[in-house]
């Protein structure tokens, strides 16, 4: 029975512990490299799962004009919105005081924002809430 080895006898001492050392490195690296390649794939997918929704969304969006960023630019009124005027202006006062006066309004559309954007301020944002 002396003369059978088994695998044991590879890993005896420290010539053992140093083979054992390169076989978990080994893995570990093997499985990160993994996961790096699955998280490139899952860029190329949602990159892809974005385009489609663009590409039928620039033919609705040129149709109307974008309100301009600045809030002191004047932007006219759509409709009898006298109500909502008066929303917004009651708004502004409270936090700019009396000095500002909106003039006039409209609807602005937001910036397109895809769901896995969204997803991902809202985990990033998770531990801030109380």
């Amino acid at each position: 029975m002396t003369g059978t080895s088994s695998v044991a006898s590879y890993f005896v001492g420290v010539p053992g512990g140093l083979v054992m050392s390169m076989i978990a490195f080994s893995i570990v690296f093997i499985v990160i490299l993994g996961l790096m390649l699955v998280m490139m794939a899952m860029k190329h997918v949602s990159a892809a799962i974005e385009g489609i929704g663009k590409k039928s969304a620039p033919a609705a969006a040129g149709s109307a004009p974008a309100a301009p960023s600045a809030p002191a630019q004047a932007v006219a009124v759509q409709g009898d919105d006298s109500e909502l005027m008066a929303v917004i202006s009651a708004a502004v006062m409270a936090v700019c005081g009396s000095a500002a006066r909106v003039v006039s309004f409209s609807a602005a559309k937001a910036p397109a924002a895809s769901s896995w954007k969204l997803v991902g301020r809202m985990q990033n944002a998770e531990g801030f809430q109380d």
